[in-house]
């Protein structure tokens, strides 16, 4: 709200405070959604380090190492047959069942699209 007649100067401050809180604001999200991919990406204890600040490079060496790749042949072709619902309802089982094994075997699942 500004009284009329408008001092230039206080119109121009508010507006510059405005702008400075939806700046403030649009970083917070920012930076929101990148921990958030970081969380999904890196294990918990790499995170740690590197919200702590004690780790520059966060190269680990592991003996044993298995990497699974998946892929559902023809889905586009499958995705065509289906409802929506049919084919969310599918994905959600097997990715339940992914996460189960992960869980129960203890292995550290990184997720990407």
């Amino acid at each position: 709200y500004v009284k009329k007649p408008f001092n230039g100067a206080e119109v121009l401050a508010r507006i510059q405070t405005q702008l400075r809180l939806r700046d403030t604001w649009k970083a917070e999200v920012d930076a929101t959604r990148s921990q958030e991919l970081l969380n999904k990406m890196l294990p918990p204890h790499i995170m740690t380090k590197l919200k702590a600040g004690e780790c520059n490079m966060i190269a680990e060496e592991h003996a044993n190492v298995t990497i699974l790749f998946s892929d559902i042949v023809s889905f586009t072709t499958i995705a065509a047959s289906y409802s929506t619902k049919e084919i969310i309802e599918m994905l959600n089982e097997m990715f339940t069942a992914f996460d189960l094994l992960t869980m129960r075997h203890g292995v550290y699942k990184v997720q990407t699209i």
